[in-house]
């Protein structure tokens, strides 16, 4: 069993790991560790790699795994934490809102609203809100909430690797 007590850095966040990450891909000497965005929370696991590699996570208070994180990183062998792609509601604010219309404030105020009331964690990229759901029943039920607003979002459902922006990582009811 190998014992991680830090992270070592991240694929996606450091382009010379993640060409390194490539190089030992390409020889299969890379594994991952799949896990849940609500095990990305815990400090404290035992899990298994894809290659049957046995971990033991013990990492300091308040550390969040990300995807791409690097557990271990020798010569002959990369473990990378992946994250499970989880359902997605995208609200899409749709461009065609003028400077001096009420809804440049109504909007993101009712989303706001709406989804906080939820507790909900976030990301936010360009125009676009993401937040996950747990069943796809959810979407008809946004689209509800949200009839109001239609003619200026798009909502959609999805499946991506889910992480939250800093700060909007909130406690899900």
């Amino acid at each position: 069993m190998i014992t991680v007590d830090s992270i070592i850095g991240n694929i996606y966040r450091d382009k010379s790991l993640g060409k390194k990450y490539d190089e030992m891909l390409s020889k299969s000497q890379a594994e991952s560790v799949r896990i849940n965005r609500i095990e990305s929370q815990r400090v404290r696991m035992r899990k298994t790699s894809n290659k049957g590699t046995d971990i033991a996570l013990t990492l300091p208070s308040g550390t969040k795994l990300r995807h791409g994180d690097i557990l271990l990183n020798t010569s002959n062998q990369m473990i990378v934490i992946e994250l499970e792609p989880e359902n997605v509601i995208s609200l899409e604010i749709k461009k065609n809102l003028h400077d001096d219309d009420d809804h440049v404030v109504q909007i993101p105020a009712r989303i706001g609203h709406a989804i906080g009331n939820l507790h909900r964690p976030l990301k936010l990229q360009g125009r676009t809100i993401y937040f996950p759901i747990q069943a796809e029943s959810e979407v008809e039920m946004f689209r509800k909430i949200f009839s109001p607003l239609e003619d200026h979002l798009e909502i959609k459902s999805m499946k991506m690797v889910f992480e939250p922006d800093e700060g909007m990582d909130v406690h899900e009811h």
